[in-house]
């Protein structure tokens, strides 16, 4: 594993690894310049102007968390990935044309676990920074959800957006597992973000057959 991840992500790696093969063929690195003259380009700049973006064009560069499998990708979103301003960009026509995208799913996690992210990230880099201020202005103090709210969690919500048009770009078959996904172990319900703590054999084997039934969706996306 070439980059630094966290306990959840490098557990979902490792159960990944025990059925698929691992590879590290992709660049990791997005910038959105890469979407200037595509079609894709005007869903970005839609999503920037949803979250009252500033500048004329949002240059930004950063590191996808990609989990690659051979022909397939992953992407675990975590707690700060589910807010209101993601909810946002859920609203973009891209997403209801992308059918092995988790549309509705992600769209209830948005709404509902908005109290969670608040929880993580009510201060921080994630909460502001730098360079999410030069695209969306002062944030409000930490926590407080009002007015401007929060730059830290509008650039992280463009981001995703940006992974997911490069994505689709380049031709990549990725799925994005949210921590908030409910599987069925030993007959009990529980959320993945519980089971990537430390994945027994039951856990691994829910989690295995949660990716294989989106594996099917994926594959049958039309490029």
């Amino acid at each position: 594993m070439s980059e630094k991840r966290n306990v959840r992500e490098a557990n979902l790696w490792k159960v990944l690894a025990s059925k698929y093969i691992p590879t590290e063929q992709v660049d990791p690195k997005i910038a959105t310049t890469e979407l200037v003259g595509t079609r894709f380009e005007a869903d970005l700049m839609e999503a920037y102007k949803l979250l009252e973006g500033k500048a004329t064009f949002p240059d930004i560069k950063f590191q996808a968390g990609f989990l690659e499998f051979g022909r397939f990708y992953v992407v675990l979103d975590d707690v700060s990935h589910f807010n209101r301003y993601r909810a946002k960009t859920l609203t973009l026509d891209f997403y209801e044309q992308l059918t092995s995208f988790p549309l509705a799913k992600y769209r209830i996690y948005s709404r509902n676990f908005e109290t969670e992210c608040l929880k993580a990230t009510s201060s921080g880099q994630l909460w502001t920074n730098a360079e999410a201020e030069k695209h969306f202005g002062h944030s409000q103090v930490s926590g407080d959800l009002g007015l401007s709210g929060s730059a830290g969690w509008k650039l992280t919500a463009l981001k995703d957006v940006a992974v997911d048009l490069i994505a689709r770009k380049r031709k990549m078959r990725m799925l994005r597992l949210a921590v908030w996904d409910d599987l069925m172990v030993l007959h009990q319900l529980k959320r993945l973000n519980e089971l990537l703590m430390s994945p027994r054999a039951a856990e691994t084997e829910a989690i295995l057959k949660l990716v294989d039934k989106r594996l099917v969706g994926l594959y049958a996306d039309d490029f």
